[in-house]
């Protein structure tokens, strides 16, 4: 059976150097720009006030989260965990966290 792992992880060199050693593993998987909601939310709030926010003016800049999910045959998703774990100290030196989700039916090259 296949689940999909997501992990979500604060942007950061470290971060970048995790996604290039699982892709040089032959992990393959979908990486997204995020947001939490503390980062989210302040800008909200300057839109109703009319105050201009610096980070608007900086969004070029890597910042936020990254989302990456991968599709992964399920004895093989705690080999794939251990690694996440280890990049990222248990999530102390790259803040996140994971989670997996069963998959009843999967299609494509994954």
């Amino acid at each position: 059976m296949k689940v999909l792992l997501f992990a979500i992880l604060d942007h950061q060199e470290e971060t970048e150097k995790l996604l290039h050693q699982l892709s040089s593993e032959g992990y393959n998987g979908t990486v997204i720009p995020t947001s939490g909601l503390h980062h989210v939310l302040p800008s909200f709030n300057d839109s109703q006030t009319g105050a201009i926010s610096l980070s608007c003016m900086v969004d070029d800049l890597p910042s936020g989260n990254i989302t990456l999910f991968i599709v992964i045959e399920e004895e093989k998703v705690e080999i794939l965990k251990e690694k996440i774990r280890n990049a990222t100290s248990s999530f102390k030196k790259i803040k996140g966290g994971m989670f997996v989700l069963p998959l009843s039916s999967v299609e494509g090259t994954f």
